[in-house]
């Protein structure tokens, strides 16, 4: 899988999200999937929150020879920009819209593939509810959860049925208990790629709908 370009102005490096091992990691496990999500043959693909644009432009620089949409949202306008540059320089086209989390997303069962790197520090509230945007990369109040949860009960709803949904999610943010949420909501996960890295435990989660079994 390509690494693609990324130029990122010092003005933005204030804002937006530089890539970093999180983001390699999310790469890798796309890499190490990429034989069965050619063969899925996925019509439409979301990242939430795509910060720099490197992730989703890399998938979309992977599935280049399939007739695939890119959405990437963010609510940082900077981030958007940075985006919609990004895949310009790698030539691979991706729509990219401003809106927090899912807030505007009202298609359901349509996403083949959704990417989600999630601000994931244990931080206090009030650092997630901050309006500087540099806050809103990293900052995840309690437990480290508080902005991944508020898009977990809407991930069923908007992903296809054989879709994928991809989570990078740190030790702090308790693993076991997010898949114990999603298993309620009828998805199962399972860990696919972790590393450990300057003091955080990095994992890529990746859930699936259960398949119904006719009795």
């Amino acid at each position: 899988m390509e690494t693609p370009i990324v130029k990122l102005s010092d003005e933005e490096l204030n804002t937006v999200y530089e890539p970093s091992e999180d983001s390699y990691l999310l790469m890798d496990a796309l890499e190490a999937d990429l034989e069965s999500l050619h063969a899925m043959k996925p019509r439409i693909c979301l990242e939430i929150g795509s910060g720099s644009g490197i992730v989703i432009t890399a998938l979309a620089m992977a599935l280049k020879r399939h007739n695939v949409q890119f959405i990437a949202i963010d609510i940082n306008p900077d981030a958007c920009r940075a985006t919609r540059r990004t895949s310009l320089i790698n030539s691979v086209d991706i729509n990219v819209l401003q809106m927090n989390l899912l807030d505007c997303i009202r298609i359901k069962y349509t996403f083949d593939i959704i990417l989600f790197n999630p601000p994931y520090v244990v931080t206090e509230y009030n650092e997630v509810i901050d309006d500087r945007l540099v806050f809103k990369t990293w900052a995840g109040g309690k437990n480290g959860r508080q902005v991944m949860e508020q898009v977990f009960a809407i991930i069923p709803k908007i992903l296809s049925d054989a879709g994928l949904f991809y989570l990078v999610v740190i030790k702090e943010n308790d693993p076991e208990y997010i898949f114990s949420t999603f298993k309620k909501l009828n998805m199962s996960g399972e860990i696919v790629h972790e590393r450990k890295i300057r003091g955080e435990h990095l994992y890529i989660l990746r859930f699936c709908k259960v398949k119904e079994t006719k009795s």
